[in-house]
């Protein structure tokens, strides 16, 4: 069971783990799983029924959301004594627990407008720190020491948010792949997906690989993006050990090993909306 849950993880009609005979379920229940953390010896899959968790040798999903918390789109780590912070349709909440032990969430995004906070996408800076890049459907906004700031990169939805090779990058509905230094102050990146929405981003050596509404794209981040297997909406990617993953929406789960020059589909997903890499030893 260590090895499934360390492994490859599909965030589909409930959570996936791969084994040599292919993908096997994780827990109990059939929920849509959005986004996944691995933490402290457990899985945290964010879904559109809340939050769960699964512990270390257990099969049964714990609840982690109360009644303000419903739709999760996605999952960070954060600083103790908090341990986790989410971003959904209402914002950004961070965790507290309770004198019975149950978990809490307190939220942070009072003030913003509706699109602003309807949060897409949320990375920790890996500085750390309490800083977290917010991707929304208004645009990219920072989260630090308790305060909201804007970017450059506003006035369209961002989709997802990485940390690749030392720059942050951002996929944003319509208008490509962007990236920055700071993470306040971005340009364009590259060329051909100007008029693309970009949900997933993942490095593979000297390549970016690109989840977008037309299928995968491949590029260096300056010249052109080329395109990779079927134009189908790709919602993740995911690159490990000279094999490359990607969920569609619709499409299931497609693998290459060939750095995307062939794609073969895996298992028996109908739909894919997230994926996580395996964990480095």
């Amino acid at each position: 069971m260590e090895a499934v849950r360390t492994g490859w993880l599909v965030g589909a009609d409930g959570l996936y783990g791969q084994t040599e005979n292919g993908w096997a379920r994780l827990g109990r229940g059939g929920f849509v799983v959005t986004a996944i953390l691995r933490q402290s010896g457990r899985l945290v899959a964010g879904a559109e029924g809340g939050l769960w968790c699964l512990p270390a040798d257990d099969t049964h999903w714990v609840q982690g959301h109360d009644e303000t918390l419903t739709n999760v789109h996605a999952v960070a780590a954060a600083p103790e004594p908090a341990g986790l912070c989410i971003g959904s349709a209402y914002g950004v909440a961070t965790r507290w627990t309770d004198d019975l032990g149950a978990w809490r969430w307190a939220w942070h995004s009072d003030g913003l407008t509706v699109n602003q906070r309807y949060t897409n996408a949320l990375l920790a800076d890996p500085a750390g720190g309490s800083r977290w890049l917010v991707g929304t459907e208004a645009g990219l906004l920072i989260w630090s020491a308790g305060h909201w700031g804007f970017t450059s990169l506003m006035g369209r939805p961002v989709r997802v948010v990485q940390y690749l090779q030392g720059c942050f990058w951002a996929g944003v509905d319509g208008a490509g792949v962007w990236t920055s230094a700071d993470g306040e102050s971005w340009s364009l990146a590259g060329q051909g997906l100007t008029d693309t929405s970009v949900f997933g981003l993942a490095w593979a050596g000297d390549r970016i690989v690109a989840g977008t509404d037309h299928g995968v794209a491949v590029g260096d981040g300056r010249g052109r993006w080329h395109a990779s297997g079927a134009p189908l909406r790709v919602n993740a990617v995911g690159v490990a050990a000279g094999e490359w993953m990607a969920g569609a929406w619709p499409g299931g789960l497609w693998a290459s090993t060939d750095r995307g020059g062939q794609w073969r589909q895996s298992g028996s997903f109908t739909t894919v909306r997230t994926l996580a890499a395996p964990q480095e030893a």
